[in-house]
């Protein structure tokens, strides 16, 4: 793989894993590492076999509101709606960052549309400005910066 590819992919599940810890530690009481996990899981389509046609392609069913809902009922029949809300947040953050960006994502699974406004959203500047929005909103919805502001003088 391409050096810039794998350093573009890196940033790119780094982001949708820390906005999904965020949205679930700033709205709901759920363990925020599940925002980690479902903020991620839509892209664990990349370990599909590359010999598989579509919907099992990156982008494909993962990447769909199907999937998003299957995931939170599986959630709600399984735990509770703390729980349910928690992957909601997470899978439904992935999906939303994504269906900005050129590609979009499966809208009308299982039909083979995409429509997406073309934002460049993982870039040098949109990056960035996302993870300070992730910060600011964990600094005033939750306590989970206390231990670094302790450091600030």
């Amino acid at each position: 793989m391409d050096p810039a590819r794998a350093v573009f992919l890196a940033i790119a599940f780094a982001t949708h894993a820390f906005v999904g810890y965020t949205l679930v530690r700033a709205f709901t009481t759920a363990d925020p590492r599940l925002g980690l996990l479902f903020g991620l899981l839509p892209d664990a389509d990349f370990l599909f076999p590359a010999a598989l046609e579509w919907p099992f392609v990156h982008r494909g069913i993962s990447h769909s509101p199907f999937a998003w809902l299957v995931f939170v009922a599986a959630a709600l029949a399984v735990r509770d709606r703390t729980v349910g809300l928690a992957v909601g947040f997470a899978y439904g953050s992935h999906l939303l960052l994504d269906s900005l960006s050129p590609k979009g994502i499966q809208w009308l699974f299982p039909l083979r549309t995409t429509w997406s406004p073309g934002l460049p959203i993982h870039n040098v500047i949109d990056t960035p400005l996302l993870w300070i929005g992730c910060l600011v909103l964990l600094a005033v919805r939750t306590d989970a910066l206390d231990p670094l502001t302790e450091r600030l003088p």
